[in-house]
């Protein structure tokens, strides 16, 4: 066998990993909590050996008596005694006067980083006119506005798939009335035990930059409920990334900051504790909730694929009716019948804990206010009609959460 080939087969990719002698290796990632910021930059040191063999050879060589050994041990001492005293705050003042290269970093973490888009061009339109004009379309197809959104449940697949079912959800946003969104997507990237926020200071999109709400950030952070991501998974996750154009089109020019927050599993109470935090956000009228969340994920390669095979509906209406369940569950706002649903189903909804977050902030809000809370889903979609076990399908769902004052 020829030896490059020989190198092809022992370094073969096998489903995204490098795979080496036939056995899959993993990359260590950092903790998503992770706080240190930019790596730190070294250069090699400079061999000042000949410049010092050099400069010796044009000196007088000093006496060695002790008297002179003395002075030195005097010197020396006196030197770093200076240094300790005046070295490090005069140093300090150096640093305040002159501008710094490297990002600026609080102390919680967040500095002056921008997240790329980073699956424009793939997942959704890269070039500014064309996603305008694409969105410009769904949103103008989407039907009327029902009234003013103060919470969302929108798809995050590829726009190709389900660009048109988010619209409807989008379009029941009113952007005069909205100063911050919050956006909790899941987490697939990273195995994620509660929520993280985000360190960077904006996210791009083709139709602009947004920017991240750093004060309300400390103050999620002050909570110690949430963790900080990690840059390379934060740049890798699509949850919350597929969200952003939407809201960039449908705010326009207004003036508005976002509140990322990635969401991992929620053991035990955890669904109360984020509920309680975010149902003081979702009393404001001027913030708004997009939860990021797909619906069904059916077929072997989900390792879900349940059906009645002597059902008279073909197997797409059967996803499409468990869906419809779940939907229904949603729209009662009650977190408990949500869980049961999910315990007796196991539907593998992937927003399932974003989505229980709100209904458990919304339950919070409910019972602390007079008002009448309405969640209403308008529309939904799956990426394949499954007629066969062995095709496969994602389903979508857009949502509206309406609150009515008594």
């Amino acid at each position: 066998m020829p030896l490059n080939a020989s190198k092809r087969l022992k370094n073969r990719v096998i489903g995204g990993l490098k795979t080496t002698r036939g056995g899959p290796t993993t990359r260590r990632r950092r903790p998503a909590q992770d706080q240190r910021g930019p790596p730190l930059q070294f250069h090699p040191r400079r061999d000042t050996s000949e410049a010092i063999e050099s400069s010796s050879k044009n000196c007088v060589p000093l006496s060695h008596s002790p008297l002179h050994a003395f002075f030195l041990r005097v010197y020396h001492s006196s030197r770093a005694i200076f240094l300790r005293t005046f070295g490090l705050p005069f140093a300090d003042f150096l640093k305040f006067l002159l501008p710094s290269t490297q990002p600026q970093m609080s102390l919680n973490g967040f500095g002056e980083h921008t997240r790329a888009a980073s699956h424009a061009g793939s997942w959704y339109n890269g070039n500014q006119r064309d996603l305008d004009r694409q969105l410009t379309k769904w949103l103008d197809n989407a039907g009327e506005r029902f009234g003013t959104a103060r919470a969302l449940i929108s798809p995050h697949a590829g726009y190709s798939y389900c660009g048109e079912t988010a619209a409807y959800a989008f379009k029941q946003i009113v952007p005069s009335t909205v100063d911050r969104i919050f956006i909790l997507g899941p987490s697939h990237v990273v195995a994620l035990n509660g929520c993280a926020i985000t360190t960077c200071s904006k996210y791009r999109t083709p139709l602009g930059d947004l920017t991240v709400d750093h004060k309300l950030n400390e103050e999620l952070r002050a909570t110690r409920h949430f963790d900080l991501m990690d840059r390379r998974d934060e740049e890798a996750e699509h949850s919350i990334e597929m969200q952003l154009p939407f809201i960039a089109k449908v705010m326009g020019s207004r003036r508005y900051t976002i509140v990322p927050v990635l969401v991992g599993s929620l053991p035990g109470s955890r669904q109360q504790t984020y509920g309680n935090i975010f149902a003081h956000y979702m009393e404001d009228p001027r913030n708004l909730f997009v939860i990021s969340s797909d619906f069904c994920h059916w077929g072997d390669r989900f390792s879900f694929s349940p059906y009645d095979r002597n059902s008279n509906l073909p197997i797409y209406e059967q996803i499409t009716n468990l869906d419809k369940q779940g939907m229904s569950a949603i729209e009662t706002l009650n977190p408990t019948v949500f869980n049961d649903y999910l315990k007796k189903t196991q539907n593998t909804i992937c927003g399932r804990n974003p989505i229980l977050i709100m209904l458990q902030a919304a339950e919070h809000f409910r019972l602390s206010n007079n008002h009448t809370h309405e969640f209403k889903f308008l529309h939904y979609t799956q990426s394949n009609k499954v007629r066969s076990p062995a095709d496969s399908s994602v389903s979508y769902a857009s949502g509206v959460l309406f609150v009515h004052p008594n």
